[in-house]
């Protein structure tokens, strides 16, 4: 953690040069501890906003014109198109959200084609919070496939009273957008929109009959790598399958300045996940699983979970043979006294993670939906039974991770210098060790819970537990 958080490394940010010494660094670990390593080099074109030339503006009915300026008004990510300039009527598509499953559809009365949508954050409350994420991160997919060539997103007085709308502008002024990129096309990305933007809270209260959407954006196509180690299992009828355990290395870069910090050193997210998979390689390493286990250090997570996504697509080994993946986002640098896994309770996975000897609770943050959040999701959407684990904290402990989300999430005082327990981590450690091993040795792969929504979208036959 002290060297992939220290200040020489600018905080890992994509694509940078502090991210692939981390990168180099972690090859240096998984060598010396005996895997076979690779770096996959991820091909990926970066989209920076040039905001002092892109702008949304409100049109009014008699023709008035109001200016939303980009990083003030309205946050406007980078167009990997380069330029472009859409004017179309505006219609408001409520969630923007269709969930046939729950005869809901936002779009059902609404013709949205060749208009730019306008829809609030969030999802129904008749779904459950995980299905309310997948949802959610799935408007502008949702919005293209009903003809719509643009979306807006509303964003309200609630929002602005949080803080959440000022962490917003101040997250995606530092990040830029990526994708990763397929021969000359980007992915993720939606073609047929044409302007998006997110509109503050005080211009989203009258909606005007008109919108249009200038974007101005330089491109450039660089490279990151995903790190990867593989472990060869013991076993010769299961060496063949592979249990993924996962971390992202990248973090926000060097950004705006906080307390005279600009160096966003992502000590706790993630150095310490990075840090763990490491010590896991080493103690698989003394007692070889029968399945074999991929321990992969993935870039992108901050910006659109890019290289885990990236992975999924063109994964090193065949797809199928990929059985779970386990994925860390932060080890519990503090004292816990319970254990909570998202994903668990969609797959068979949940008897494994009570193979950690700890007392396992539900999740306690529900509505936060972190089980879409982070890139164990890229590998939930090829269809792979996945969880990520979490720790519910003491009483005094949970005061100080209060504190360090509020101060510390995504600021440059996520350093070493904060107050870190490494007894819990390793204790965390341990724990994510019991539950990988029991995978990777047990007879049967894991498999979805019959009729999950999950299993039942993304699951192949051999996974979905029917």
């Amino acid at each position: 953690m002290t060297f992939l958080a220290d200040d020489m490394l600018e905080g890992r940010g994509t694509a940078t040069r502090g991210h692939e010494i981390a990168a180099r660094y972690v090859v240096a670990q998984f060598e010396a501890i005996g895997l076979e390593t690779k770096l996959q080099q991820v091909l990926m074109r970066r989209a920076e906003l040039i905001a002092n030339e892109s702008r949304v503006e409100l049109i009014r009915a008699d023709g008035t014109r109001t200016v939303l300026a980009a990083g003030k008004d309205c946050i406007m990510a980078g167009d990997f198109r380069g330029t472009t300039d859409v004017e179309a009527p505006l219609v408001f598509a409520g969630f923007g959200i269709t969930a046939p499953e729950h005869h809901y559809d936002d779009y059902a009365k609404l013709d949205a084609r060749g208009k730019i949508v306008a829809v609030t954050g969030g999802a129904p409350g008749e779904l459950n919070a995980e299905e309310r994420a997948h949802y959610a991160g799935t408007k502008g997919e949702n919005a293209a496939a009903h003809g719509a060539i643009g979306i807006v997103r509303l964003w309200t007085a609630d929002d602005e009273a949080s803080g959440t709308w000022d962490a917003t502008v101040r997250s995606y002024s530092n990040i830029g957008s990526f994708a990763w990129l397929d021969g000359n096309a980007p992915h993720p990305f939606l073609p047929e929109l044409r302007g998006t933007a997110w509109i503050a809270p005080s211009a989203s209260k009258d909606l005007p009959p008109r919108i249009r959407i200038v974007n101005k954006s330089s491109t450039t196509d660089v490279q990151s790598p995903n790190v990867i180690g593989v472990l060869r299992g013991s076993d010769t009828a299961l060496r063949d399958e592979y249990v993924v355990i996962s971390a992202h290395l990248d973090h926000l870069g060097v950004g705006d300045s906080v307390h005279g910090d600009s160096v966003y050193n992502g000590a706790v997210d993630n150095a310490s996940g990075v840090a763990t998979l490491i010590e896991l390689a080493r103690m698989f390493a003394a007692a070889r699983p029968r399945r074999s286990i991929l321990f992969i250090a993935v870039t992108g997570e901050e910006p659109g979970l890019i290289g885990s996504d990236f992975f999924a697509q063109h994964p090193t080994v065949p797809r199928d043979a990929i059985v779970a993946d386990i994925n860390i986002d932060g080890a519990s640098m503090w004292p816990f006294e319970a254990l909570f896994a998202r994903g668990a309770d969609h797959s068979s996975l949940k008897a494994n993670v009570e193979a950690s000897g700890e007392a396992i609770v539900a999740d306690p943050f529900p509505d936060q939906a972190g089980f879409v959040r982070s890139d164990q999701y890229s590998f939930v959407r090829i269809g792979v039974p996945s969880v990520i684990l979490g720790a519910k904290r003491t009483a005094e402990a949970r005061a100080v991770a209060l504190d360090w989300f509020k101060t510390r999430y995504h600021q440059p005082g996520d350093d070493m210098s904060q107050p870190l327990d490494f007894d819990a981590a390793a204790r965390f450690a341990t724990d994510l060790y019991k539950i990988a091993r029991s995978i990777a040795q047990q007879e049967q792969r894991p498999k979805w819970n019959k009729g999950d929504f999950f299993g039942a979208r993304f699951g192949t036959a051999a996974t979905r537990g029917d």
